[in-house]
Order: structure tokens, then C-alpha cells, then sequence
């Protein structure tokens, strides 16, 4: 099967010459190789299922711990994404436990963090208990400070195991993606 962009191609370079060709052929090209997929990818190892959109790539340097079971980031729009495997938790207040340390850890390691949304339990659809935190902080690089968006979601199965999803984004740009990286936490599914 032709690929579309070969097609409409071929077709301007045939009815045009070649300057006006390549005139409408390259803005063709830029907008076809910066659209995605609507439909949205699934990763699904170890026990668990989640569902991203397509314009998060898969990496192992955004947050590459051992028990880091997905790592996502689609550079060009600052956007990031992680899901982590805790185990069973801790004891009878494990879940508590694992929260506070999720927000404690963040918060060293970022500069001026503030609370942007006070913590939220609630049960998914796939029936997790799930607290989510969101906290925003400015993450220093090589040129300049940037102010982070940080969504953490920590998820306890009814047998007491704990997943962490977290997904950060220029804080500016919530409106663009926020949505996107909270659906993807929300579609988390376990095995059991």
C-alpha cells in the first residue's frame, strides 16, 4: 500500500515544475510527520495493563529505577511519564506510608515546590484505591529554570499491592496535556 504523502507527491511533481513541486511537497511533509495517533498504546507487562497516547515515546532514562516497569517522554513537548511497581505494601497503614514518601521525595528534589491541588482519594474504574497529588517545582537545567506540573498517582490493589504512576509537564502548558497524563494513570488495570 502507498503511503498518501507519496501519492499527493508524485501527483504535484507531475502537474508542476519542480521548484513549485518542492514548494507545496515540504509543508506537506512537516505536517504528516508531526501528526499522532489518536488511538492510544497499551503497555502491559508484569501484572498490569495502562493505556498511553501516542505521542509519548517509550525510554529508559527518564526514571531508571529497577522496579520502573514503563518510562515515557515525548521531548519536544516536555511531557513525561512513569509507572512504578512498589510491591506489597508495607504493613496496615503501607498505602499512607508509600503516599507521604511519593510527595517527600519529590519535594527534595525540586526547588520551590507548591502544593497546586491538595491530595485526592478516590477508586478507579478498575477498582484501585488511588490517591493522586499534584505539585508544581522548578527543575533546574544546564540554561534555565523550568516550572514543572507533578501528577502522582499511588494505586493499592484489594490484595494490598502498590503501583505509582507519575506524570510531569511544563506547568504552563497543564491546559495542553494534563488530561492526557491523568487518563493514562486512571487506565491502569492489574492481572489478578
Amino acid at each position: 500500500m502507498c503511503p498518501m504523502w507519496l501519492i499527493i507527491s508524485t501527483l504535484l511533481i507531475y502537474l508542476c515544475n519542480m521548484k513549485k513541486a518542492l514548494f507545496y511537497f515540504l509543508p506537506l511533509c512537516i505536517f504528516i510527520s508531526c501528526r499522532y495517533s489518536k488511538t492510544p498504546e497499551t503497555f502491559s507487562n508484569a501484572g498490569v495493563s495502562i493505556q498511553y497516547p501516542a505521542w509519548l515515546f517509550k525510554t529508559d532514562d527518564v526514571y531508571p529505577e529497577k522496579n520502573t516497569l514503563l518510562q515515557l517522554k515525548n521531548n519536544y513537548r516536555s511531557v513525561y511519564f512513569i509507572l512504578v511497581d512498589h510491591g506489597m505494601k508495607p504493613g496496615n497503614n503501607g498505602f499512607e506510608i508509600m503516599c507521604d514518601s511519593a510527595i517527600s521525595q519529590l519535594k527534595r528534589n525540586i526547588k520551590e515546590p507548591n502544593i497546586e491541588k491538595h491530595d485526592s482519594d478516590f477508586t478507579t474504574v478498575n477498582n484501585l484505591k488511588c490517591r493522586e497529588m499534584q505539585i508544581s517545582g522548578v527543575m533546574s537545567s544546564k540554561q534555565q529554570d523550568h516550572r514543572f506540573l507533578f501528577v502522582i498517582d499511588v494505586f493499592e490493589t484489594p490484595e494490598g499491592h502498590i503501583y505509582q504512576t507519575a506524570g510531569w509537564l511544563l506547568r504552563h502548558k497543564q491546559q495542553l496535556w494534563l488530561k492526557d497524563l491523568q487518563k493514562s494513570a486512571y487506565s491502569l488495570k492489574t492481572k489478578i
